[in-house]
């Protein structure tokens, strides 16, 4: 594959980068279960936070090829900052992008894209694992509110994150189309980080792993965005 002049020089600036700050590091980050905040503040000044976003959003404005190679030299100096970064841009950024009306993208993408947050994505469940049929995490309309109960599990940025985007059920009897989004400030009464898994993936066990407790949460309806899984329109 031939790349562009400016995708040699991002992939070139990208690589430098991960050689010098991240690689000496990653084993006693592993070691020591660290999350490198400083080396996240550092990509997010390369811009890697929002790689595809447009620029009017505070992102980039470049294409998916050019994703690849940042988080692919990310990876080369630490796989488990790579992932994080992944998550951020997609699938986060770029539900967003897509579903997001212009009030969510002002208060969630543009900080996103630009490194002020860290973005999570909760799907997977202890006993339903990635099946997103067999979801049991559900939120109920109160009003002008979502009301969310359940548990996700090996949500990645589970600890560090942000705002998560929250896969619930808002209709058990529509199957796959009865699931809605929602954008979950992680600092919403309610949500937990029950633990962080152990487990190692990627050679990667700092943010990968953790366990999220949505416990009575209450969400604006604002905050839906059902358009991504088929559920009532929200506001």
């Amino acid at each position: 594959m031939l790349l562009t002049p400016d995708q040699e020089m991002i992939r070139d600036a990208v690589r430098d980068f991960a050689q010098r700050e991240l690689w000496p590091h990653a084993a006693e980050w592993d070691k020591k279960h660290h999350f490198p905040k400083a080396a996240h503040k550092g990509l997010a000044e390369l811009g890697a936070y929002g790689i595809c976003v447009p620029e009017e959003l505070g992102g980039a404005g470049l294409d998916y090829v050019t994703l690849a190679l940042v988080l692919e030299e990310i990876a080369a100096g630490d796989g488990g900052v790579s992932t994080t970064i992944s998550v951020t841009n997609c699938p986060v950024n770029a539900i967003l992008m897509m579903y997001g009306n212009a009030a969510q993208k002002a208060q969630w993408l543009t900080p996103l894209a630009q490194g002020q947050m860290l973005g999570a994505f909760c799907l997977t469940e202890p006993h339903v694992g990635s099946d997103a049929s067999a979801l049991r995490t559900t939120a109920v309309k109160d009003g002008d509110e979502y009301v969310i109960n359940g548990v996700k599990q090996f949500i990645t940025s589970g600890q560090h994150g942000d705002v998560a985007v929250v896969i619930a059920v808002t209709d058990k009897g529509a199957g796959k189309k009865g699931m809605s989004a929602f954008l979950v400030p992680t600092s919403a009464p309610g949500c937990v980080v029950a633990r962080q898994e152990g487990q190692m993936l990627g050679g990667d066990c700092r943010d990968r792993q953790g366990r999220r407790q949505e416990r009575h949460e209450r969400l604006p309806r604002a905050h839906q965005r059902p358009g991504l899984c088929g559920g009532a329109p929200g506001g």
